[in-house]
């Protein structure tokens, strides 16, 4: 199983994604439109000791690659793409100077159950010399569709929250794929899309994984988000020491 760090900065809020509802157009506006504002809270969040980032779209690529260039940190990336063939070579290329360690075939590809589709990317994503993965939406029908086919892949992006939010087709039918699931997951939407607070959230994430990655628009949230999720994380990693010993 891929090593994959306890938490990774998400940048649904930077292309305005649809789940924040009422909010994307302004995310759009003030991130996809204004990359700089993307550029700094990727700083930010290096300062903060994050430098591990769950990367999407093109704006965000060069925002990440500039972050990078001016200070020096080289970050752990997993992207996700829907792209394939000639264009997903095209955004692996531009890709190319963060070395990502893991790029997943997206939930929109994913989630359809089509082998050869996502056998197509995953191997131009192996030329790159990334590990292999799959995003999902529906994480309850596409995890055990997963263990049951071959395909190279290492790690799930897969829809985590103590509400259920986004775990298709339902709660209980999601959680218990998470949890049974062979290959590495990071959890995504650990906050509902701003439903939930930090702390609880990431206590119930923990729980079943170890890896999440969190959207954040401003350096306060960022610093109360990140705060949590390290208490959340130390918190279950000492209960399992004291269990095992």
């Amino acid at each position: 199983m891929m090593r994959l760090p306890p938490l990774l900065m998400g940048c649904s809020p930077f292309i305005g994604a649809g789940q924040f509802g009422a909010r994307s157009l302004l995310y759009y506006q003030r991130f996809y439109l204004n990359p700089e504002n993307m550029v700094r809270l990727f700083l930010k969040s290096f300062e903060l000791g994050v430098d591990a980032v769950q990367l999407l779209a093109d704006r965000p690529i060069d925002a990440l690659i500039e972050a990078s260039r001016r200070s020096g940190v080289k970050p752990y990336v997993v992207y996700s793409t829907h792209l394939s063939g000639r264009a997903l070579r095209e955004i692996l290329n531009r890709l190319s100077p963060l070395e990502p360690e893991a790029v997943a075939v997206h939930a929109e590809v994913a989630d359809r159950g089509d082998v050869d589709a996502i056998a197509r990317r995953l191997e131009v994503i192996e030329e790159y010399g990334a590990h292999g993965g799959v995003a999902t939406h529906r994480p309850g029908l596409t995890i055990p569709w997963l263990e049951r086919v071959e395909l190279p892949i290492k790690v799930v992006l897969a829809p985590l929250n103590r509400v259920g939010y986004a775990m298709e087709p339902s709660f209980d039918e999601s959680l218990e794929a998470i949890r049974r699931c062979r290959f590495g997951v990071i959890a995504i939407k650990p906050l509902a899309a701003g439903r939930l607070r930090p702390l609880e959230a990431f206590r119930f994430v923990y729980r079943y994984v170890g890896s999440a990655a969190v959207g954040v628009v401003s350096e306060g949230e960022m610093r109360e988000t990140y705060e949590a999720a390290r208490r959340a994380y130390r918190e279950l990693r000492l209960k399992a020491l004291d269990e095992s010993g």
